[in-house]
C-alpha cells in the first residue's frame, strides 16, 4: 500500500510540473515569490535549449534574486536586452509584467518575428530587483533605502551609491553582460521615460531615445513620453546609470496608473506592456542594423553632461 501511495504522490507531482510547464502562468492574480521561483525553474528545466535560470544573489534579508535568459543565439557573446521589474517593492504590476514577457516569449518562440529576435539576442529578464520590498509591500528595501535612487550617476560617485546589495547585483550584471538596451518596469503612472533623470540637459542620444519611446508607447496605449527629468527630477536612477556607465539605451516603462491594479485589470495591463516591449525590441533591432545609428558608448565627458 505504501508503494502505491508514494507512486501516486510522484504521479501527482509530475502532472503538476507538466501542467505548469505546458500552460505557463496566468495573470488573473498576483504571484508570490515562491510561485515565481517555481515557475522560472520549471521553464528552465522544461526548455533548457531556450531558457537558462540563474540565481544572481540574495537580498539583505536572504531572499533569492533570480534571472532567466532566453535565447536561441549560437554565440554566448550575442548582445543582450535586459528587462527588470520591482525596483519598488509595492509596484507589483511591474513584477507581473516581466513574468508576462517571459511567458509570451516562451509560448511564441517559434513565431517568425520572435524566433528572429531570439536568434540575434540574449534576452535577460529579472522580475524581482527588490524582493524584500516586494515581500513587505514597501517601495524601499528592508532598510528603508529606495533602490532606484541608489545607483551612480553623473552627479553621484560610486562611493556614494550602491549602498544595498540589490543594486550592486544589477551593477555587476551590467558589468558582466553585453547589454545594448534595457527597460525597467515600474507602476504608479503610465509613461515611457528616458535619460537624463538628473538634469534638463538632453542626452547625446535624445533622438534615439525619443524613437524608442514612441515605438514602445503606442502599443502600450501610453500617451506620456518624456525625458525623465521632466516627469520629476531624481538622482541615482537605474536608467541614468545604465546609459552613463555602459551606453545602454535604457528606458523606464511605467505600466499602470496604480502600483498594484485590481486583479481583474492585471491581464490587460501586462498584455499592453508585453506588446510595448516587443515593439521596443523590434525598434532596437532596427537601430542595431542601421549603419547610421550613433554609437551608444559615451565618453567620460559626454557622460558628465
Amino acid at each position: 500500500m505504501k508503494s502505491i501511495f508514494f507512486r501516486s504522490l510522484q504521479l501527482i507531482f509530475a502532472l503538476s510540473v507538466l501542467t505548469t510547464a505546458a500552460f505557463g502562468i496566468e495573470f488573473n492574480r498576483y504571484h508570490d515569490q515562491e510561485e515565481i521561483a517555481v515557475y522560472l525553474r520549471q521553464e528552465a528545466a522544461a526548455r533548457p535549449e531556450l531558457v537558462k535560470f540563474e540565481v544572481l544573489g540574495k537580498s539583505h534579508q536572504g531572499r533569492e534574486i533570480a534571472m532567466v535568459t532566453l535565447t536561441k543565439a549560437s554565440s554566448p557573446e550575442a548582445p543582450a536586452l535586459y528587462f527588470n521589474g520591482t525596483h519598488h517593492g509595492n509596484e507589483r504590476a511591474s513584477t507581473e509584467a516581466v513574468l508576462a514577457l517571459i511567458d509570451h516569449l516562451i509560448k511564441n518562440q517559434n513565431q517568425v518575428a520572435i524566433d528572429k529576435i531570439l536568434r540575434r539576442y540574449r534576452i535577460l529578464l529579472q522580475p524581482l530587483v527588490n524582493p524584500d520590498g516586494h515581500a513587505l509591500n514597501l517601495r524601499t528595501d528592508s532598510k528603508g533605502i529606495d533602490p532606484n535612487r541608489d545607483y551612480a550617476s553623473p552627479n553621484k560617485a560610486d562611493k556614494d551609491a550602491f549602498q544595498i546589495v540589490e543594486t550592486r547585483i544589477v551593477r555587476d550584471l551590467l558589468q558582466r553582460e553585453k547589454v545594448i538596451a534595457s527597460a525597467a518596469f515600474h507602476s504608479g503612472l503610465e509613461a515611457v521615460l528616458w535619460p537624463w533623470c538628473h538634469s534638463p540637459q538632453q542626452s547625446q542620444h535624445d533622438p534615439v531615445f525619443r524613437a524608442l519611446a514612441a515605438a514602445a508607447s503606442k502599443p502600450m496605449q501610453v500617451n506620456r513620453t518624456t525625458q525623465s527629468f521632466y516627469d520629476y527630477q531624481t538622482e541615482g536612477e537605474y536608467i541614468d546609470f545604465a546609459y552613463m556607465r555602459h551606453g545602454v539605451y535604457a528606458l523606464t516603462f511605467e505600466v499602470s496608473h496604480e502600483a498594484a491594479p485590481a486583479a481583474n485589470k492585471l491581464q490587460a495591463t501586462v498584455r499592453r506592456t508585453v506588446q510595448g516591449s516587443l515593439s521596443f525590441i523590434r525598434a532596437v533591432d532596427d537601430l542595431m542594423n542601421n549603419p547610421q545609428t550613433p554609437s551608444p558608448v559615451l565618453s567620460e565627458t559626454q557622460a558628465s553632461l
